[in-house]
């Protein structure tokens, strides 16, 4: 038995046992929570026994922003879209929140014999796409060789790691790796795990056809997307009859809406004090923080002044996390300039960048000096919270030297195609997003030399060493000892610059049961049902 320990405060024992790999494990939580921690990862409000589950009726689930696309390849597998996405197509492996386990869920299970190596998967017999052909071995990898070649989030990192996948037989898939990986199974719980049907790309149009609870049925941009339960389902009969999900204009609206019965769960993100209220109400529902979920980020490419390594040390010292706290969040979140919080088990030892208003108004007289004229565009997010925080941020920045014009964006749609697709930034104020069941991915997409979504244009052949280090580490002294070193080079060299952790809450009716968490926010659905209010 390979054991492992992970965690700074909660030492848990991690263990490869059979179909689940266990990554902590902690009573009722994604991770480790620290004594002082706002928001305990897990879930709350525990409902009663319910009694025999009945089928029927109509889900609806309040997000922020609506998947246009279900192809995984297209759509990156989190939060409120990898809802969507799972709910077509499930996932091979599914990460237990509570145990800290990924354990088989599509799959029937997943072993290594060679400490991480090679892996081997097995898969359930009979399982059907909706469209009545076989989920075998052959259709595993054809799905993840095509999530691959159209770039899907995380292929990056998989093709640099995975070496070559084999059928041994129609239900047995083995994946051969170049280095052992004993977090490997959290990439089957995201997208390269969500496994689409051979005829997906039949025709000029996408279609979403997979083996998972629900099938898609309407699409109204902005609007709705609604899925009708899947007849032929490997689990067994799917008791809600339809799951709908609308997006809307943020947390509170969500909340509003919850409250007022319009949704049977609602998706509160990043608003501290709506998280707050519905706890207070009484709704039950999942917890969960983002790492990093809240940051300023740093454009690092050449033309933008954040290629000048002074100017962006100097922006790492003007930041008070705690005043940005104060200001968008009335005190209430979690603040925070290291990469991983207190209440996240890849705690490190090594503390982020301290504020130090001198420190910092020294380097940018010294890039002045080579001839910097103190301007940064910022662009931030038209909305209450985001526009306090980057109020906050500003008049730091500003105290230090900088001259820092705010750029006003509509919508999260708005902002990713800004920040995320164009470039088109100085400073930006969102985050990263290091969720805890998938470190290695997170960081390798924030500063990877190789990746796509690497935002900040950030290269540092020494930080892409620590990543491959971190990956391959076989026991708990050598994580945190490569935490630690990612810390220190990120405080040197500041590729931006992490303020927060981002809390959520998935709320639902208190007549609402069966709704699974999984790994980086996603809901699974395929065990919900509708009881008497």
């Amino acid at each position: 038995m390979i054991k492992f320990r992970f965690g700074k405060r909660w030492r848990s024992t991690a263990a490869l046992l059979g179909a689940g790999f266990l990554l902590v494990s902690c009573a009722n939580s994604e991770a480790g929570v620290s004594d002082d921690s706002m928001f305990a990862t897990g879930m709350v409000n525990a409902q009663t026994e319910a009694g025999e589950a009945v089928a029927g009726g109509t889900l609806t689930y309040g997000v922020q922003l609506l998947p246009t696309s279900l192809d995984p390849a297209k759509t990156a597998a989190r939060d409120d879209a990898g809802a969507a996405l799972a709910a077509v197509y499930d996932v091979l492996m599914r990460y237990d929140t509570g145990t800290g386990e990924f354990k088989p869920k599509l799959s029937r299970s997943l072993d290594t014999t060679d400490g991480g190596t090679t892996w081997t998967l097995r898969l359930r017999d009979e399982v059907k796409f909706s469209d009545g052909t076989p989920l075998d071995a052959l259709a595993v990898i054809a799905s993840i060789n095509r999530y691959n070649e159209d770039k899907g989030n995380g292929a990056e990192l998989w093709l640099e790691s995975v070496v070559s996948i084999e059928a041994i037989d129609t239900s047995t898939v083995v994946f051969h790796l170049n280095a052992p990986w004993m977090r490997f199974p959290s990439m089957l719980a995201l997208g390269h795990g969500m496994i689409v049907a051979p005829c997906v790309d039949e025709g000029e149009n996408f279609k979403a056809i997979g083996a998972g609870p629900f099938i898609d049925e309407k699409f109204a941009p902005y609007e709705e997307r609604v899925f009708k339960s899947n007849p032929v389902y490997y689990g067994g009969p799917v008791r809600l009859e339809k799951l709908r999900i609308v997006p809307l204009n943020g947390p509170q609206a969500n909340l509003e809406s919850l409250e007022s019965g319009q949704l049977g769960i609602a998706y509160i993100r990043g608003d501290s004090s709506a998280i707050n209220a519905a706890k207070e109400k009484g709704y039950p529902g999942y917890i969960s923080v983002l790492n990093t979920g809240g940051a300023v980020i740093i454009n690092n490419r050449e033309g933008r002044p954040g290629s000048d390594i002074r100017v962006r040390q100097a922006i790492a010292y003007a930041l008070d996390p705690d005043l940005i706290d104060q200001r968008a969040e009335k005190g209430q979140g979690l603040p925070g300039s290291e990469l991983f919080g207190p209440a996240s088990q890849w705690h490190s030892s090594t503390p982020g960048v301290a504020y130090d208003r001198a420190k910092a108004a020294e380097l940018v007289a010294q890039a002045k000096a080579d001839g910097f004229n103190g301007a940064l565009e910022y662009v931030v997010l038209n909305e209450p919270k985001d526009q306090a925080g980057g109020l906050a941020v500003q008049s730091l920045l500003q105290d230090v030297g900088f001259d820092v014009r705010i750029v006003p964006v509509n919508n999260v749609a708005d902002l990713g195609l800004k920040v995320y697709v164009k470039h088109d930034f100085d400073l930006s104020h969102s985050g990263m997003g290091l969720y805890e069941a998938i470190p290695d991915l997170g960081l390798y997409s924030t500063v990877s030399s190789e990746s796509r979504s690497n935002t900040s244009g950030y290269v540092n052949p020494d930080m892409d060493m620590l990543l491959l280090e971190f990956q391959h580490a076989k026991d708990l002294k050598s994580s945190e000892e490569t935490l630690s070193k990612i810390q220190v080079l990120w405080n040197e060299t500041v590729p931006s610059v992490p303020t927060s952790g981002l809390p959520s809450f998935w709320a639902w009716q208190r007549n609402i049961y069966g709704i699974v968490p999984s790994a980086a926010g996603v809901m699974l659905f395929d065990q919900a049902w509708i009881g008497m209010k």
